[in-house]
């Protein structure tokens, strides 16, 4: 992926599915909703960080901005 393709593919696609699922986290009712969240969200961001070529750390630092 080029960089211009990068930056449009985290912008508009990574960080708002990202960011919907952990407000889906803080919404649940009851511990089992969390937890199906909290995985989801954990793969999701390594198949994301996978595909833009970083690690998971870095990407997760930067949702959270």
């Amino acid at each position: 992926m080029d960089r211009k393709r990068k930056l449009h593919y985290y912008k508009y696609i990574v960080k708002r599915h990202l960011n919907d699922i952990r407000a889906h986290i803080g919404q649940s009712k009851n511990e089992m909703e969390k937890s199906y969240y909290r995985t989801r969200y954990a793969a999701q961001l390594s198949a994301y960080a996978e595909a833009l070529g970083i690690q998971e750390r870095y990407l997760e630092r930067f949702i959270q901005k």
